[in-house]
C-alpha cells in the first residue's frame, strides 16, 4: 500500500512538472512577443510610454493557476510574490516547487539518509516542495523590512515637498521617482493609480495591502483624515516620522536586550542537527540501529517534533512587539 502511494505521488509530481514546464515555455514565448511589441510602442511619445508602463498585459491563466485558484490560495500567493518583488506567476511557483519536490524524493530514495527509503524520500520531497516558498517569504520579509527603514525619510520628503508648495499628488510622484526600491516601487504604484483616475482612498488602500505595516496604516489614516477635516498635512507627516524613528530606537534597544535569548535559541536548534550529522559520519551503524528499532523510531519522531515546538516557543519568547 505504501509503495503504491509513493509511486502515485512520484507519477503525479512528474506529470505536474512536465505540464507546468510546457505551459511556462509557451507562456515565456508569449511574454517575449508582448515585450517586443511594448518596446516598439515605448519609442513614440511620453504619454504612450507612461501608458505602456501602467497598462501591463494581464497574464493568461493556465491550467495550474486555475487548479490552485480552486483552493482559494492563488490570490494570497500572488500577493506574496508581489510583496517579494518576484515577477513570477502562481503556475511557475507551483512548477518549480513540484520539480524540486520530485528531485528531493528521488535523492532521498536513492541515498536513504534517514534509514528507510520511503521516509527519506518523503522528507526530502517536503523540503524541496517548501524551499521556493520559504525563499520567497524570506525575500518578502526583507523587502518589508527595507521599506520600514526607508519610510521615515519618505515622510520627511513628503512634508518638505508640501511645505515647498507642491501638492500631495505631485509629492507622491516625486517620491516614487527619486526613492530606491522597494519604497520607490510602492509609491510609484500609488502615483500611477491616481493618474489612472483612482481615488486617493483606493490607491492608498492598495498600498496598505501591498505593505502590511502599522506605520503605513497610520500614514494612510492621517492622509485620509486630513482630506476630510483639513489641517496641516506637512506637520502631521513630520510628527509621524518622529514617532516612527523613536519606535525604531526603542526596537533597537529591545533587540539588543533579547540578543542572548535569540542566540541561545539558534544554538539549541542547530546543536542536535550538528551532532546528528557528526554521528552519521563517525558511526553510521549506531544511527541505523536506532532507526531500525521501533522504539528508536518513536524517539526520533519525538525529538524532531520537540525541536520544532522548542524553536517556535523560543522565537515567541524573544519576539517582543514594539
Amino acid at each position: 500500500m505504501l509503495l503504491a502511494t509513493v509511486l502515485f505521488f512520484v507519477v503525479f509530481l512528474t506529470v505536474i512538472g512536465c505540464v507546468g514546464l510546457g505551459f511556462s515555455y509557451f507562456k515565456s514565448k508569449q511574454r517575449q512577443h508582448i515585450r517586443s511589441m511594448l518596446r516598439n510602442a515605448e519609442a513614440s511619445t511620453p504619454v504612450e510610454q507612461r501608458t505602456v508602463q501602467l497598462l501591463r498585459p494581464a497574464d493568461v491563466e493556465d491550467m495550474i493557476t486555475k487548479f490552485v485558484r480552486r483552493f482559494k490560495v492563488a490570490e494570497r500567493l500572488e500577493l506574496t510574490l508581489e510583496q517579494a518583488g518576484k515577477n513570477w506567476s502562481v503556475s511557475k511557483l507551483v512548477t518549480v516547487s513540484s520539480v524540486l519536490g520530485l528531485i528531493g524524493f528521488l535523492l532521498g530514495w536513492r541515498f536513504r539518509i534517514l534509514g528507510y527509503p520511503e521516509l527519506s524520500g518523503l522528507a526530502f520531497a517536503a523540503l524541496g516542495l517548501s524551499l521556493p516558498l520559504l525563499l520567497i517569504l524570506r525575500k518578502r520579509a526583507k523587502n518589508i523590512g527595507a521599506f520600514e527603514e526607508q519610510f521615515p525619510e519618505a515622510l520627511d520628503f513628503l512634508s518638505r515637498s508640501m511645505r515647498a508648495g507642491h501638492g500631495f499628488t505631485i509629492a507622491l510622484e516625486m517620491l516614487g521617482a527619486d526613492s530606491p526600491d522597494p519604497l520607490g516601487t510602492a509609491f510609484r504604484r500609488v502615483s500611477n493609480e491616481l493618474q489612472l483616475g483612482s481615488s486617493l482612498e483606493v490607491a492608498l488602500g492598495k498600498l496598505v495591502t501591498l505593505v502590511p505595516l502599522v506605520d503605513v496604516r497610520f500614514f494612510v489614516s492621517s492622509v485620509l483624515l486630513q482630506q476630510e477635516t483639513g489641517g496641516n498635512l506637512g506637520e502631521i507627516l513630520s510628527k509621524l516620522s518622529h514617532v516612527i524613528r523613536e519606535r525604531f530606537r526603542l526596537k533597537g534597544q529591545v533587540k539588543a536586550a533579547s540578543a542572548h535569548g535569540r542566540i541561545t535559541g539558534i544554538v539549541l536548534v542547530l546543536m542536535p542537527v550538528a551532532v546528528t550529522g557528526f554521528m552519521m559520519v563517525s558511526s553510521p551503524s549506531y544511527l541505523r540501529g536506532l532507526a531500525a528499532d521501533p522504539t528508536g523510531q518513536k524517539l526520533i519522531y519525538g525529538a524532531i517534533i520537540g525541536q520544532i515546538i522548542g524553536y517556535f516557543v523560543i522565537r515567541k519568547i524573544v519576539n517582543i512587539k514594539v
